[in-house]
């Protein structure tokens, strides 16, 4: 951990005083928050006014690392309850960073938010934490009451010291080169280079300046040109592209009188890569579970029913909302889980069956008529389940566990399941704080990491938490995000898989709230990826109009040697006019992002648009003769804004209002290729003028 090495103190409650607010009503003063009185209608703060901005600011009362902040809540739901709110936090009063955007539930039960506590790899220092409302539960019109604020972290100053020097060391040298960045803009290079010489610090990554010396001081076009072919070819660009996903949907159609699967929902599928082979079993047709399985071979594009019900095959009974897994090594299909209405369980035994189907012998096997007995889950449902083939091991995680006559609270924990030697182990029980069970989560598995990824999901609300579970170890950390502000919403039945190739993850909406504008649940098709080398979200652009419509209880697969996922059946949602609908339509999804020659030709005709500019100011005539025979050539013809901007250079030439400043023109398409680059070799994103009021 940069700023500090060592071992991370735990959490601690923090104190604090109230420093600032905006307004309160009456007897609400802004320091009842710090008593955590429900049942005492008079102790909370109320804002004086709904107009924004409105807040409290809390003091510290040493710098700490915040890593939590916890809401207590009236005994019963409110109106001014915070359906909405924002934190900040920062050493200074002024100027405070965002560190979560969250909103509570309307109901008594008190909730605690993960802040982001990091940036740049180390952890971020805080005095100061600025709470301020957005939205409530009621109408517009009232005003926002908070009832008690707790705070937890690291206020250990041998942690926290080390981690301060670094920020401010930091915040130094960033002011510098927001300097160095306006002084080389502006062309007052005798104040840049006397600056750069006193400080020693380096604007940016050297191969940049030399960018800029060719482009901006020399007029070298073509050597630009150069030097982006070769920053292509050691892996510069690849963060950007790695940002310009975009995702092609097709509903894949079999002939009409072949048999498919019928609708359904809460069904799982699994796939077998190598052999192009996609499986099916199961899930609920708005009336009934099903026992049919199924099996999609991708190269003929067929479906072939294996059977109509596998109970009479000896294998499992009809069910829904159950896990499969595939070991594509010896062609075997592990199947786990079900759930069974209230009025289907009253006066039997709730067990939980393990299943195993052999593809090579079409035979069923029953591992286990009961798994809780040999140390692993019980009967349960909306878990989620991964195969580590390597190991030879099968995880399974969160779930509810099904009781009799009523609704279970119960959730289950995390289990291993070793096929070798037929043995369980319970890895972490259901109430463990460090992996908060759930259900309608994603889960994914990374051999190399050997790390389990669980994301989202439902516990009492839905969760928006993503985390890596180290299966050696035991250790429980959140994912990084150097992008928290273009996250996915939480959601439930969010379908996820993992390229492990290309080191990403993504992830197909689901149904979600969103607790800023709407009280109701939504679904919706969103498509994101998470890159694990960049610790970025990325949300992914649609290319064309067909897609399937939005859904939830869905199933999705991966193809990782063809880089094609398939998608089949859910529920459509609330926006449905019957409670009993599901769906059968069956998609594929590919995901992609830009090949390197599309981005070279994309660079070129930025490049040449520069130089034509650059030459217009002193040689028309020569000016127009390169637009002929050098930038129409790598216009994208069929792009409608590449097409304007290209039609609007011949106009260039015959304005007579066009400033004629070389330096300025350079500099402009300096700063628009920096945006290609990562952001630690390239001159800060901000400008200096950015941080100066208005006069």
């Amino acid at each position: 951990m940069v700023g500090f090495s060592g071992v991370i103190p735990p959490n601690k409650k923090l104190g604090y005083a109230i420093h600032k607010w905006s307004s309160h009503s009456g007897d609400y003063h802004p320091n009842k928050i710090m008593i955590d009185n429900p049942y005492e209608q008079q102790s909370r703060w109320q804002s004086g006014s709904n107009l924004p901005p409105q807040f409290i600011i809390l003091k510290l009362n040493k710098p700490s690392i915040v890593r939590t902040i916890t809401f207590g809540k009236f005994h019963k739901t409110h109106v001014c309850n915070l359906k909405c709110f924002k934190v900040y936090g920062g050493i200074h009063d002024e100027g405070m960073i965002e560190l979560c955007e969250k909103g509570l539930k309307n109901d008594s039960r008190p909730e605690t938010f993960d802040l982001i506590d990091k940036f740049n790899g180390s952890f971020f220092p805080s005095q100061y934490i600025k709470i301020v409302p957005v939205a409530t539960w009621g109408p517009t019109a009232f005003n926002y009451s908070i009832w008690y604020v707790a705070l937890s972290g690291i206020e250990d100053p041998a942690f926290v010291n080390p981690c301060m020097q670094y920020f401010e060391q930091c915040r130094e040298e960033r002011t510098i080169k927001l300097c160095l960045k306006h002084l080389r803009q502006h062309n007052y290079s005798e104040a840049f280079q006397s600056l750069q010489k006193r400080t020693k610090i380096q604007l940016e990554h050297p191969m940049l300046s030399q960018l800029h010396h060719k482009l901006v001081e020399c007029g070298d076009y073509d050597a630009v040109e150069t030097l982006l072919d070769s920053a292509i070819n050691q892996g510069y660009m690849e963060e950007y592209t790695s940002r310009q996903y975009t995702a092609t949907w097709e509903q894949i159609n079999v002939a009409d009188n072949s048999p498919r699967p019928g609708t359904r929902g809460g069904h799982p599928m699994c796939i077998d890569e190598a052999a192009g082979l996609v499986y099916l079993f199961g899930g609920w047709d708005g009336k009934y579970d099903l026992a049919d399985f199924w099996e999609y071979a991708s190269e003929q594009n067929r479906w072939r029913q294996i059977s109509t019900d596998t109970e009479m095959n000896n294998g499992p009974c009809c069910r829904s909302c159950h896990k499969m897994v595939l070991d594509s090594k010896h062609k075997l299909i592990y199947v786990l889980g079900r759930y069974l209405e209230s009025s289907a369980r009253e006066n039997i035994s709730l067990k939980s069956d393990f299943y195993c189907y052999d593809i090579q012998c079409d035979e069923w096997s029953l591992l286990s008529s009961d798994t809780a007995s040999e140390g692993g889950p019980e009967l349960i449902y909306d878990h989620q389940m991964v195969l580590d083939k390597n190991t030879q091991c099968i995880y399974i995680f969160g779930g509810k566990v099904l009781s009799n006559n009523k609704e279970s609270d119960t959730y289950s924990g995390l289990y291993r399941y070793h096929i070798p030697s037929n043995t369980w182990s319970q890895l972490k029980s259901g109430n463990d704080p460090t992996l908060r069970s759930r259900i309608g989560h994603s889960m994914l598995y990374h051999p190399n990491r050997k790390q389990l990824f669980v994301f989202a999901g439902q516990r009492e609300h839905f969760l928006d938490d993503f985390v890596m579970c180290n299966v050696e170890r035991g250790t429980v950390e959140t994912v990084p995000c150097t992008n928290e502000e273009q996250v996915p919403e939480s959601g439930y039945t969010m379908r996820a898989t993992i390229d492990t190739q290309h080191e990403e993850i993504h992830m197909l909406s689901g149904l979600s709230k969103d607790h800023r504008n709407k009280n109701e649940d939504n679904a919706r098709t969103t498509i994101w990826v998470y890159s694990l080398k960049w610790n970025k979200w990325s949300r992914v652009k649609k290319v064309q109009s067909e897609e399937p419509c939005a859904r939830f209880a869905h199933m999705l697969v991966y193809d990782s040697y063809n880089k094609v996922h398939y998608m089949f059946g859910g529920n459509p949602g609330p926006a449905s006019t019957s409670s009993d609908s599901r769906l059968d339509d069956f998609w594929r999804l590919k995901i992609e992002r830009p090949a390197s020659v599309d981005i070279r030709r994309k660079f070129k005709f930025l490049v040449r648009q520069f130089k034509f500019k650059d030459m217009s100011l002193s040689d028309p005539v020569g000016a127009l003769i390169f637009l002929q025979q050098h930038v129409e050539n790598v216009v994208n013809h069929s792009s409608t804004s590449e097409e304007s901007e290209f039609q609007e250079l011949v106009l260039r030439v015959f304005n007579n209002n066009v400033k004629n400043d070389t330096y300025a023109i350079r500099t402009e398409l300096f700063d628009q290729l920096m945006e290609y680059f990562p952001d630690h070799m390239a001159q800060p994103r901000e400008n200096l003028t950015d941080f100066v009021p208005p006069i």
